[in-house]
């Protein structure tokens, strides 16, 4: 008796020789679950640091929070943007079109976690 079994492989998200972070590059539409607003994040790569990324616009605050990528996971360590906001939280990669994170928002010493899409 012969079995065969197939399984769908993740997709793919860096060949060889490729710089892991420019799957996340780019300019992103962002739906933030917790407010319901919609705003644009643009994410670019750090000269400073081969394993970094630039988010322009992070949680709406205008301002940039930097992050580092490690295969599919974008995490923001804790870190001050904006008018005095504490962030931190992990952004997954799902698609090429497609980001999801999780993050907590302090300002002015209410906090709140938060869901954000990222789509492109």
């Amino acid at each position: 008796m012969l079995l065969v079994s197939a399984c769908a492989l993740d997709e793919e998200i860096v060949p060889d020789g490729e710089d892991a972070r420019d799957v996340y590059t780019g300019t992103w539409s962002v739906s933030d679950n917790a407010l319901k607003i919609n705003y644009v994040v643009s994410i670019s790569k750090s000269s400073s640091n081969s394993s970094e990324v630039l988010l322009s616009n992070f949680a709406g605050s205008g301002d940039e929070a930097v992050g580092i990528v490690a295969g599919k996971t974008l995490s923001i360590s804790s870190q001050t943007i904006g008018d005095s906001w504490m962030i931190d939280g992990t952004g997954v990669y799902k698609t090429a079109s497609r980001l999801e994170f999780q993050y907590n928002l302090e300002i002015g010493g209410d906090s709140e976690s938060r869901s954000a899409v990222f789509t492109k």
